[in-house]
């Protein structure tokens, strides 16, 4: 089984070094890497270029989510993985430990965030998917294998969606297509707070995503009902099945 690790960048040169070395220091060689750029300016290309990259592009693109589809079509693997710019896996071991585990069409695990500034470290973890779960949160995409076929079962990210298309991709897969997946119970990667969705500057038009993409699969009445549960019954334990 081989793996398609993508790393989506653009002036990522104060992180992709860690990313990088994280990918080929897995003890799990049978994987390809590649790289989307687009078209950074400063010395990120320089230090893609000291590597042995299977495929690299720079190139313009429509976004972050245009980025990945092209990495999607350029991928051969039998499992795609998203590895952000300035992630990296959480251990040497990550490709043979989830190699264990082939099957399904998701394998997802646990993602540990780092505050840069503070130190502080914590791990958000995905064993309980539902609906109400999926309304606030879905798997962590730095956290989730996806077998190559489900893109073309399914579809790629919508690039109509600028911050929260994997979440859209999610709840396609999940609600509409019924998506088999294994939780698989362990940290992944290390995830750098505040990237664009977490920027208070983006407020806004997060918002104005998440309401359009929420009336793609949710009725107002249906939305309401789990916004409530979410707010005051998960503190019960109750959660509604999918």
């Amino acid at each position: 089984m081989q793996f398609s690790i993508i790393t989506v960048c653009k002036n990522s040169e104060k992180t992709i070094e860690d990313t990088i070395k994280s990918v080929f220091s897995q003890t799990c060689k049978d994987f390809e890497y590649i790289i989307a750029d687009g078209v950074s300016t400063d010395n990120t290309l320089n230090i893609i270029k000291n590597h042995k990259i299977d495929k690299l592009t720079s190139e313009p693109d429509n976004g972050l989510y245009d980025a990945m589809n092209k990495g999607i079509k350029a991928s051969s693997g039998d499992y795609l993985f998203f590895l952000n710019s300035d992630d990296r896996f959480i251990n040497d071991n990550v490709l043979a430990s989830v190699a264990k585990h082939a099957g399904n069409e998701l394998l997802y695990g646990d993602q540990v965030f780092i505050n840069r500034q503070t130190g502080e470290t914590s791990t958000r973890k995905h064993n309980k998917l539902n609906k109400i779960y999926l309304m606030k949160n879905t798997p962590c995409q730095p956290a989730t294998f996806y077998r190559r076929d489900v893109f073309e079962n399914y579809g790629d990210f919508n690039t109509d969606f600028k911050i929260v298309s994997d979440h859209e991709w999610f709840l396609r897969a999940f609600l509409k297509h019924k998506i088999t997946s294994t939780y698989l119970g362990f940290p992944l990667t290390e995830f750098s707070m505040g990237g664009i969705s977490t920027s208070g500057q983006k407020e806004e038009k997060l918002n104005d995503e998440r309401d359009r993409m929420f009336g793609m699969y949710f009725s107002s009445f249906e939305r309401r009902k789990l916004e409530f549960a979410a707010k005051y019954l998960r503190c019960f334990g109750l959660f509604f099945p999918l």
